[in-house]
């Protein structure tokens, strides 16, 4: 699998998300480290993301601004695929959601477009579990319907 184009930052930030109610349920930790590993992280960062595990981070004290167009819309995009995968996306996930949507900075059209293409790869055969979820799909399918926010190829 190639690696996710993720910062630490980003990863905390879904974190919040998912503890938006409260608790961290098993479903989402899994999730969540399943994709720090995917992101490749330094033993550093990934230490940080597992912390998260524990204690919800606070969403509005990380800095978001780094990230790029792609990487904000990935993040999006997992942060929305944590809240639906129990099943039940409820008050407090939707509100995190709404501040992630703030935080990032994106265009309503190009959050929507991430949330879609959540749902593209949740409908896919196991895409609704842990180990379904085919975060290579999810790449690719933002890089689809996300075409302007993807890297350019250097021109030699």
């Amino acid at each position: 699998m190639t690696p996710l184009d993720l910062p630490a930052s980003a990863l905390l930030a879904i974190a919040a998300v998912a503890w938006a109610d409260g608790f961290l349920r098993k479903s989402e930790a899994q999730a969540l480290l399943r994709v720090a590993r995917a992101a490749e992280l330094s033993p550093e960062d990934y230490a940080r993301v597992q912390a998260a595990l524990d204690t919800a981070p606070a969403l509005d004290a990380l800095d978001l601004e780094p990230l790029t167009g792609q990487a904000r819309a990935l993040a999006y995009a997992i942060a929305t695929w944590l809240a639906k995968l129990d099943g039940v996306t409820n008050t407090e996930e939707l509100a995190n959601l709404k501040r992630l949507q703030e935080k990032l900075g994106l265009p309503k059209a190009k959050l929507d477009a991430a949330a879609s293409a959540t749902f593209d790869v949740m409908v896919l055969p196991g895409g609704g579990t842990v180990d379904g979820f085919d975060l290579g799909a999810l790449a690719a399918r933002l890089t689809e319907k996300l075409p302007s926010l993807s890297p350019r190829p250097k021109s030699p």
